[in-house]
């Protein structure tokens, strides 16, 4: 039989790394195979002879699965990238010195971060944004072959040495240094020979750093800022459901596989892309939390980065567009949806329904007819994700409404490409129903008589939650119960309510030009329209004001341009100075509110993470026994607005044991657990701490024995 062999070097990496450097996850790697015996090899310096340097042990063992680490990457990670960003955060703006980082940091930008600080990276980055201003102003008069071709390579060779800097120190080597910069200058010597016209380096520079790629650049830099700390953050709940779908399959062909998403929903929601996406993902990186929450980051960015060109062209204006993406990205209402890896699918549904929209913009101002069929395909992938997609093609019914009116909709109907966007729903439900998805029962069902006092009060919950923030759900909660005690009265409300918006809408629209209300109306139906297939539900929840509150933020922006003419009246440097401090004031209170969810989220994965750490001490036995019982008591549902064990909890115990014989309890109260769980020691009690980990109850004690008559 074959035997497992297993070596007892180890060698150092030159690097003081935290503990357990060379292995992910240990504890929840998957079982692979179970063996009796094997044999364990001492390195030759801890043996006195050669007789004795290999082992053999007897038992039953087993090999699990363990992503390694090579010495590059773990040296970066956890290493000379820490050490950088601690020497960073000594001195923010000048950094902490020349030589104060290590000798290698093995990313030329944090080394630079380190040393010299965003004031000093700023500098070095300016010099690059000249010179591009030079060959974009000049290459275009450059008459000579040779020339021109030195240059673009040059150009190609700046930008291949600009990636190798993520991971070399490539600018600080000086045998790099020396030619790249020579060769800078014999760059700018050449094109100097051929420069034709005057420009004001000062106005190009401005220009430049106010361009549309420096805006996206900025929101990315932004979302890294504000989001970044939440990639060490352990997996909770649900997220271990979605990687069981994707580990527990052991006969399963990556095409069967792949196939199933699609044909069998097994009374879950139909999300096959969502199901694809964790499948290539646990294949490829495991369980390590960080490259999930780099793609959550990410894929939010990519929102933000859609947002601002969407908004460009509904604003019609930079500077608002601008603005209404930085307004969105330090909202804090939806930051469920980014910080919870679950969610990663909500997120890819929203770029493809905002890819959807802005392909059919494009097609409408270039009538390309590729741009009509990406706008279809993209409303076919976003169905894929979340049933949210249903919703895209009623948002560009709306987006058409808002510019042309409402006596568009009319004309909307006897045109066959606007029915053509709602075809991809019919062949979408249709597979919907084979594969026996979850439809409306349960939590995601609408009741009939409730339904209109639902779509009023989650129209105002998200409304509530989009503008004040998380910091709103305690006093939404408590109108909610009392509009639940007090339905007439609440019915009362809701009509008195509707008609003092109607009022004050057409009193405060005549304000407004075409252009403006033109956006607020969009806005409006954006955040309706967004929210279509949540209103009638029960509650609300904070990720589902995602792609809602891209309608609010637009409605906002115009808000605040109306705010300045208004107090111009009391001197411009007031308008100004109020304006600017509103802004600031808002984003502040959004900001704080942002951290208090990502110390939520943390708590919740390290409660998640000591429950493995706790169970794994107690029972790392139990994955070869049989009749096994576990029989949980005080399960930790939400810390702050963060999840930990809402469901999910089945599939974590499958992830620290992989026993399929293993039958899991959870109890609301001990004495229920003491009651069903008898006194067989196979059917333990586990009652979980403050900090997540697990205590076993003890049941009995075991017999003291008499005193002997001796």
């Amino acid at each position: 039989p074959e035997v497992p062999l297993v070596k007892a070097n180890n060698i150092s990496t030159g690097e003081s790394l935290p503990q357990g450097s060379g292995y992910i996850n240990l504890s929840l790697s998957p079982v692979t195979k179970r063996v009796g015996n094997f044999l364990y090899e001492f390195s030759p310096d801890t043996t006195a002879t050669t007789s004795a340097e290999v082992l053999i042990l007897h038992g039953n063992f087993l090999i699990k699965r363990a992503a390694a680490y090579d010495l590059s990457f773990t040296t970066r990670f956890q290493g000379e990238w820490p050490r950088a960003l601690e020497a960073f955060r000594r001195n923010i703006l000048f950094g902490s010195g020349y030589g104060s980082v290590s000798l290698a940091v093995d990313n030329n930008y944090l080394r630079m971060l380190g040393e010299i600080g965003a004031a000093g990276v700023i500098s070095f980055f300016a010099i690059f944004l000249v010179f591009g201003i030079y060959i974009k102003k000049i290459l275009p008069d450059v008459d000579s072959s040779v020339a021109k071709s030195l240059i673009i390579g040059f150009i190609a060779g700046a930008f291949g040495l600009s990636l190798n800097a993520i991971l070399i120190d490539v600018f600080e080597a000086s045998k790099i240094a020396f030619i790249f910069w020579i060769l800078a200058g014999v760059i700018l010597g050449i094109l100097s020979l051929y420069q034709t016209q005057y420009f004001k380096l000062r106005n190009e520079i401005r220009n430049a750093i106010l361009s549309p790629l420096a805006v996206v650049i900025y929101l990315f830099i932004g979302t890294f800022i504000i989001f970044s700390p939440m990639i060490n953050n352990f997996f909770v709940g649900d997220d271990f459901t979605w990687f069981r779908w994707a580990a527990d399959c052991s006969n399963c062909s990556f095409v069967s596989t792949i196939y199933n998403y699609f044909t069998d929903a097994n009374g879950f929601f139909y999300r096959p892309g969502t199901k694809i996406y964790f499948f290539l993902m646990y294949k490829m990186f495991w369980l390590n939390q960080v490259v999930y929450h780099l793609v959550s980051l990410f894929s939010h960015f990519a929102v933000i980065a859609l947002f601002y060109l969407l908004a460009r062209k509904i604003l019609k204006n930079n500077y608002l567009s601008v603005l209404a993406s930085f307004l969105f990205l330090v909202m804090s209402g939806y930051s469920e949806v980014v910080f919870w890896i679950s969610s990663t699918g909500h997120l890819f549904n929203s770029i493809f329904i905002l890819l959807s929209l802005l392909f059919f913009i494009y097609w409408e101002e270039k009538k390309k007819i590729y741009f009509y069929i990406l706008s279809i395909v993209s409303i076919i992938i976003s169905l894929l994700f979340h049933e949210l997609g249903v919703v895209a093609p009623i948002l560009i019914i709306g987006y058409k409404i808002s510019q042309e009116g409402l006596g568009s909709f009319f004309k909307l109907t006897r045109k066959a490409e606007y029915y053509l966007l709602f075809l991809p729903l019919i062949p979408y439900a249709f597979i919907r129903f084979t594969a026996q998805s979850h439809w409306f029962n349960g939590d995601y069902s609408y009741d009939i008589l409730k339904l209109p006092f639902n779509v009023v009060g989650n129209l105002i919950g998200y409304f509530s939650l989009t503008v004040i923030g998380s910091i709103s759900l305690p006093f939404y909660e408590m109108l909610r119960n009392l509009a639940r005690e007090n339905l007439p009265v609440a019915l009362a409300a809701s009509i008195i309510g509707l008609i003092a918006v109607i009022i004050s809408s057409k009193k405060f629209i005549k304000y407004f030009t075409n252009e403006e209300k033109k956006v607020v109306i969009f806005g409006a139906l954006a955040f309706v329209i967004t929210l279509l297939p949540f209103l009638g539900l029960g509650n609300i929840t904070s990720r589902y004001s995602y792609l809602g509150s891209l309608g609010i933020v637009l409605i906002f922006t115009i808000l605040i341009k109306k705010l300045y003419p208004y107090l111009k009246d009391q001197g411009r440097e007031i308008a100004i100075g109020v304006t600017v401090l509103s802004i600031i004031a808002f984003a502040l209170f959004h900001v704080i509110q942002v951290q208090q969810v990502y110390r939520d989220w943390h708590g919740a994965g390290e409660k998640s993470r000591n429950f493995f750490i706790s169970i794994d001490n107690l029972y790392s036995n139990f994955w070869s026994e049989k009749n096994v019982e576990l029989h949980f008591v005080d399960v930790p549902l939400k810390v702050g607005e963060a999840w930990v064990f809402p469901v999910g909890l089945n599939d974590a115990v499958w992830f620290a044991f992989n026993n399929p014989d293993l039958k899991i309890f959870i109890h609301n109260d001990l004495d229920d657990a003491l009651k069903l769980s008898g006194t067989s020691l196979s059917k333990p009690v586990l009652k979980f701490g403050e900090d997540g980990g697990l205590e076993e109850v003890v049941r009995f004690k075991k017999p003291t024995p008499a005193p002997s008559s001796n």
